[in-house]
C-alpha cells in the first residue's frame, strides 16, 4: 500500500485495488440512484407544466390584456 496525494493535497492509497473497486461501485450506485432522482424529478416538471394553466407561461400577457 503506497500513500500519495493528488492535486488538490487529498490523501489517497494505492494497493488496496478490491476497497477501491468496492468503493468506486458503491459511487456508481449512488450516481445511478441520483441520476433516476433527478430524472424522475424533470418528469415530474414536465407533468406540472402540462397541466398549468396557459396564462401561467406568460403572466404579463394576461396582465396587458385587461
Amino acid at each position: 500500500m503506497l500513500e500519495q496525494r493528488d492535486h488538490r493535497g487529498k490523501r489517497f492509497t494505492i494497493g488496496h485495488e478490491d476497497a477501491t473497486d468496492e468503493i468506486a461501485i458503491e459511487r456508481c450506485r449512488r450516481a445511478e440512484a441520483l441520476e433516476r432522482q433527478a430524472q424522475h424529478e424533470l418528469c415530474e416538471l414536465e407533468r406540472a407544466k402540462a397541466v398549468a394553466d396557459p396564462a401561467g407561461k406568460h403572466p404579463d400577457a394576461e396582465v396587458l390584456e385587461r
